[in-house]
């Protein structure tokens, strides 16, 4: 008997030593495309619209090299979307690894190309007083990209005319939705960013798309149960953790990101880039 418990012993080691090992060493890099439809009458007459979401990157070597990022932004180039959204937390503050400068770790998103252009917004960590000492949110201005905090932008480009809005951080930052909304003219459909998808329980059904990052879609899964809900960085636990969501009319989808905070590992959450479809329904 005891021979037999030894043998079990050293197989469930052996079982979670390899599981830590892709989860350190694998997964991490493991990039996918992951693709969403989203069809809403408040996308009105726009043929459809391909958008890609970059986020949560967390730059910090080994896991998150200023190549790496470089590789992500050939990825995304490679969908050929119409319009590209970076959604926050360029910057990792966990412990492990070694901390890449704030040019090192957005200069690469100067390549990303997209017909209706490339926006931005920012996360908790970039806002760290630390992070901002070092000056994260200047080198992400400093790539020519639109830093958009309660702020918007009207875009007219491939036969399309819709609204981008970009909210300042919902817990770090000073996020105004009605000021944000209130710079929108006229009736055409608006986009919002947010990097917390807790804003979405507040957001305004005027909004026909609401996108975000930030809670890595859990980052580790448990087999059989998925992300374990008191690590999920939102007071609403599982309910905007990820995927396409659709509450009361309105319209979410929150991605997995491509990074890592707490620890440097993803388990059953692989790293991607999320290719979003926004079009009316079929009539």
């Amino acid at each position: 008997m005891q021979k037999y418990f030894k043998k079990i012993v050293i197989g469930l080691f052996l079982i979670l030593f390899a599981v830590g090992i892709y989860a350190v060493c694998i997964e991490p890099f493991r990039l996918v495309i992951t693709n969403w439809t989203v069809e809403t009458p408040k996308w009105q007459d726009n043929p459809p619209l391909k958008i890609v979401l970059i986020a949560d990157t967390h730059a910090k070597f080994p896991s998150m090299t200023e190549a790496h990022i470089e590789s992500i932004v050939e990825r995304a180039n490679a969908q050929n979307p119409d319009l590209i959204l970076l959604l926050g937390d360029y910057v990792a503050t966990h412990p492990f690894g070694l901390a890449l400068t704030p040019e090192e770790g957005t200069s690469p998103y100067k390549k990303l190309k997209a017909p209706c252009g490339v926006f931005a917004i920012v996360g908790n960590h970039d806002l760290h007083p630390e992070e901002q000492e070092i000056g994260w949110v200047d080198a992400l201005a400093a790539t020519g990209i639109p830093v958009l905090r309660n702020d918007t932008r009207r875009l007219t480009c491939e036969g399309k005319t819709f609204w981008i809005a970009g909210m300042d951080e919902w817990r770090m930052g000073h996020p105004d939705m009605s000021k944000t909304l209130q710079k929108i003219t006229d009736q055409d459909p608006v986009i919002m960013m947010t990097h917390d998808p807790d804003a979405f329980a507040y957001m305004s059904a005027r909004v026909a798309l609401t996108v975000a990052g930030h809670t890595h879609g859990g980052q580790i899964l448990i087999p059989f149960y998925g992300p374990v809900p008191f690590v999920i960085p939102s007071k609403f636990g599982l309910r905007y953790v990820y995927g396409h969501i659709q509450e009361e009319g309105k319209y979410l989808v929150v991605t997995s990101g491509l990074g890592m905070t707490g620890i440097p590992a993803r388990f059953l959450r692989p790293p991607e880039i999320a290719v979003v479809t926004l079009k009316s329904p079929e009539k």
